[in-house]
């Protein structure tokens, strides 16, 4: 029995997630691997990567994708990947979507990973939320889930596993939950199909460098997860179109001479009312 799982994970803590998972799985005896497209120019520069996906995937009995949510999406990246992978209908390969999300909800980002899914044949059996922390709210008044994913994340991992074990081994029938991950208000879904995560965060894709600040230290490079930025001729430069750019802002937390200008920051703040904005609830749990 194989399990892979697919990884974005710009901050970091999506990794933790899959990670804390993955080991869990392996304790009930299911074989895992890790496809980490976070800053893997094979999957983020590459635009037939269905191959790719083949070769890594290999033969495998259970799929789990992890991405963050963005701008109440699934970050792009991930839907892309997925919208990538082989047609499995015929095998009936079961699925189990996981997102991450640090700011105050997770909305249409599980629902549309399961679409995708179910339109590529995988069946997904179970959705997971999982609150953690988000590196752009580091600036804010209010830092919104730090130190998450925690304790209550790890008991539901827990719980998943043993779902997850039950179906895979016991070969327990299953269930198609499509239809419970679309679990945001309805006003809320017909507003984000409306608004795509490129329309909302389009206008704001204009990260810079100060060269005037810029010390060369190369930190902006190695932290950003779909590699905007390289060191040529001893200065950072921006090597990638900027509608790439995922505004995680991970650059402008790690520049120590405060060099990155990122204009979503201050949006960001406001319209998360400086980390006081209302959660959802229950943060993270399980949808089966």
């Amino acid at each position: 029995m194989k399990a892979v799982f697919i990884v974005f994970s710009p901050s970091g803590h999506t990794l933790i997630a899959a990670q804390k998972f993955m080991h869990l799985l392996e304790d009930n005896g299911i074989s895992c691997h890790i496809i980490n497209i976070t800053k893997n120019n094979k999957y983020l520069q590459n635009f037939t990567i269905t191959k790719t996906l083949i070769n890594d995937l290999g033969e495998h009995h259970l799929l789990i994708p992890c991405a963050p949510v963005y701008a109440g999406h699934c970050e792009q990246n991930m839907l892309r990947t997925i919208r990538a992978l082989p047609q499995e209908k015929e095998k009936q390969i079961p699925a189990i979507p996981l997102v991450t999300y640090g700011g105050v909800h997770s909305s249409v980002a599980l629902e549309e990973m399961g679409k995708v899914l179910n339109d590529k044949g995988y069946i997904p059996i179970m959705g997971i939320k999982i609150a953690a922390e988000h590196t752009l709210t580091a600036t804010f008044k209010k830092r919104i889930n730090p130190n998450l994913p925690g304790k209550v994340e790890e008991q539901i991992l827990a719980e998943a596993a043993k779902i997850t074990e039950k179906v895979v081994n016991d070969k327990i029938a299953m269930i198609n939950i499509e239809k419970k991950l679309a679990y945001a208000p309805f006003m809320k879904r017909i507003m984000f199909r409306i608004f795509s995560q490129e329309k909302i965060h389009g206008k704001y894709k204009k990260v810079t460098i100060n060269t005037e600040k810029c010390t060369g230290c190369k930190r902006c490079v190695a932290a950003c997860p779909v590699n905007m930025f390289a060191y040529i001729d001893n200065t950072i430069q921006m090597v990638r179109d900027p509608k790439y750019c995922i505004l995680c802002a991970e650059c402008y937390h790690q520049c120590p001479a405060k060099a990155v200008v990122h204009p979503y920051i201050e949006v960001a703040r406001k319209r998360l009312s400086n980390g006081f904005a209302e959660l959802e609830n229950p943060q993270s749990t399980i949808y089966r």
